[in-house]
């Protein structure tokens, strides 16, 4: 692939993640607002949560893990706007012809770690979530676990080899 190619992709890249990164903050935005006037205005409403979710009959058997549920929903989909942030802002400051430096290796561990978190903290919502499917409501919450842990460790591998990139590359530089 030539660099023009390359650049034209890139650029098409910066622009689907800024999409995504708007859509999610969306997304978060419209689960806390459901969330909130579902405990604080109209109870009611958690039968037509976000994205047609209903959890009134768990509202009304266990409120405590209905909060749980919320508001681990609520923390998850602001982890997941935070991760497409720090991509977008990733595109801000790397640069294709030193792609390795320090600050972007930092940013795509960073991006590792939080990847993790969300995919740690989403196998505990889940667990939640299965609970109370078993025993008071069925949750269709779909928590993407498997997924955010596979991704943690893809871009885990990724960061690796970009600080050995980084290593190399200053390496040629002293020598220079």
């Amino acid at each position: 692939m030539n660099s023009t190619t390359t650049k034209i992709i890139v650029s098409i890249m910066n622009v689907l993640f800024w999409i995504i990164f708007i859509g999610l903050c969306i997304e978060s935005g419209a689960i806390i607002v459901n969330y909130f006037y579902s405990v604080f205005i109209n109870p009611e409403a958690t039968y037509n949560l976000y994205n047609k979710l209903d959890l009134s009959l768990l509202y009304k058997k266990d409120i405590l893990r209905y909060h749980i549920i919320m508001s681990s929903y609520v923390i998850l989909s602001f982890l997941k706007a935070f991760i497409a942030y720090r991509v977008v802002k990733l595109f801000t400051f790397l640069k294709f012809d030193k792609p390795f430096n320090s600050k972007s290796t930092k940013y795509i561990f960073d991006i590792s770690y939080f990847t993790l978190t969300a995919g740690i903290f989403s196998a505990v919502a889940k667990s939640q979530a299965t609970f109370a499917s078993h025993k008071i409501q069925n949750v269709p919450i779909e928590w993407n676990t498997e997924e955010m842990l596979f991704f943690a460790g893809l871009i885990y591998i990724i960061a690796v080899i970009m600080q050995r990139g980084t290593e190399i590359q200053e390496e040629n530089d002293l020598t220079v």
